[in-house]
């Protein structure tokens, strides 16, 4: 490798950042994030860390179109602000780096900026129109299910692969310090990734390698690395909400979306049991040595008798609302009630007078199941038909609720889950019961929630295998 195409390709892509920079001036909270590399790998990648590329690569765009390394920086800054490098537990990896680049080469396409247009672009944008008439939010993780659920052949991901590729997105999976589930061991990138990570690195700072032996160690865990990326998507998204940017017309709230974590389903289903009062002997709070003392000296006289009242976390009344509009699909469906099952099952939540009903919605509500036993909810889970597949509105399953609340004022409710892709007319007014909307489409803008209801974006992938 040589020093000068390395000086060039150095030139290159800060003029690449101060070009970008110019438009959108909050993305040098991304550019600054990176620790850029040079190397002759004859690949160009990042992993949330380095952003690592060949310098020939580098010169090479330059020449052939000056816009082509503008659009690959902004590529891979997009995949680490969209999370896509942490999120890898996917069945199909070939599909998953598809949806990746489409997700990230349409949010380009949408932001139109003059430095980024390029002769394939047009290309994209075709095949992006027909993934818009099938896909709401056209994040990585809802292209991912729609091509998976089309059972779409190699052959054709291979080739449209082709017309959205710009980086290598190998090292998303691989084992080290980053370790996202594959364990390949690929020498070179182990080695790029041993490079000058200190505890206060210089933001932005590039690093000329010169194939030379790297000895330090990068590090940052995968975890640090997803959440730091997550608070610059967020500063980015409010910058720009605040009109600090120059682009006009450009959705940060998808961005936003994205990033914010996601939560756990098991963990948060806990939060809609009622704590009863349970008749039982409370072993915890029992003291056996005052008991079996008072027996002795009192002959079949104990101290203290054994508590019988031991609280417990049971469902009382629970509503889960399924919406069955025409953009959600059955086996997402399946997946969640499975999934809420097994939770069920596993944690004993089951009471002896528990009501569990399920609420099939699309513009009103379709079909009712009052579940009372594990043995029911069970069969329903099973054999689950879906009714509706028409618009969306969630007033109905509000209204057959707050008449459920009205008709027995004493009785505990737990509250209403709302599986749902969010899209949809919501209540006016706030309901008497604790709500939360568990939205499976995590490029749903949330801002269109009402203030009194809880948004959980929950990730597809907990659902379907």
């Amino acid at each position: 490798m040589h020093d000068e195409m390395i000086s060039a390709a150095e030139k290159i892509l800060n003029q690449s950042k101060s070009v970008l920079c110019s438009h959108v001036h909050s993305l040098i909270r991304g550019f600054d994030r990176f620790r850029y590399v040079f190397t002759d790998s004859g690949d160009v990648f990042t992993d949330g860390v380095l952003f690592s590329c060949d310098s020939e690569i580098i010169c090479r765009k330059y020449y052939e179109n000056k816009n082509s390394v503008n659009r690959l920086l902004l590529h891979s800054l997009l995949h680490c602000m969209l999370l896509h490098p942490f999120n890898t537990d996917f069945k199909d990896k070939k599909i998953w780096n598809l949806a990746c680049d489409i997700a990230v080469e349409n949010t380009i396409n949408n932001w139109a900026l003059s430095h980024t247009n390029t002769d394939i672009s047009d290309s994209q944008k075709n095949i992006i129109n027909k993934l818009s008439d099938e896909i709401k939010n056209l994040t990585a993780e809802n292209i991912y299910y729609y091509l998976s659920s089309q059972k779409t052949d190699d052959v054709t991901i291979n080739e449209v692969s082709k017309i959205f590729w710009n980086d290598s997105h190998d090292v998303w999976y691989q084992s080290g310090n980053y370790s996202f589930g594959f364990e390949d061991d690929v020498t070179e990138i182990k080695e790029i990734r041993s490079i000058y990570k200190r505890a206060d690195p210089t933001p932005g700072e590039s690093v000329l390698t010169k194939n030379k032996t790297l000895t330090e160690t990068v590090n940052s865990s995968a975890e640090d690395t997803e959440d730091a990326w997550r608070k610059i998507a967020a500063h980015i998204s409010y910058d720009e909400a605040k009109g600090r940017g120059f682009v006009s017309g450009i959705d940060y709230q998808l961005i936003k979306s994205i990033s914010e974590k996601k939560y756990d389903y098991d963990t948060y289903l806990k939060n809609f049991l009622s704590v009863n009062e349970t008749i039982e002997v409370n072993d915890d709070e029992f003291d056996y040595i005052f008991y079996t003392y008072g027996l002795k000296l009192y002959e079949n006289m104990p101290i203290v008798e054994p508590l019988e009242y031991v609280e417990n976390s049971k469902i009382k009344k629970l509503f889960i609302a399924i919406d069955t509009s025409g953009s959600v699909k059955g086996d997402l469906v399946q997946g969640f009630m499975e999934k809420t099952y097994s939770i069920l099952k596993a944690q004993d939540y089951f009471s002896s007078n528990c009501e569990i009903h399920i609420i099939q919605c699309d513009s009103s509500v379709r079909d009712v199941s009052v579940i009372r036993t594990q043995e029911e909810l069970e069969y329903y889970v099973k054999n689950v038909s879906l009714k509706g597949f028409g618009g969306t509105d969630f007033t109905p399953v509000f209204d057959y609720v707050s008449n459920i609340c009205d008709t027995s004022p004493n009785s505990k409710i737990n509250g209403l889950i709302y599986f749902t892709d969010g899209d949809g007319t919501y209540p006016a007014q706030m309901p008497s019961f604790k709500t939360v909307f568990a939205i499976h489409d995590n490029g749903f803008n949330k801002s269109r929630v009402p203030v009194w209801a809880t948004v959980l974006y929950i990730n597809k992938n907990d659902f379907i295998r």
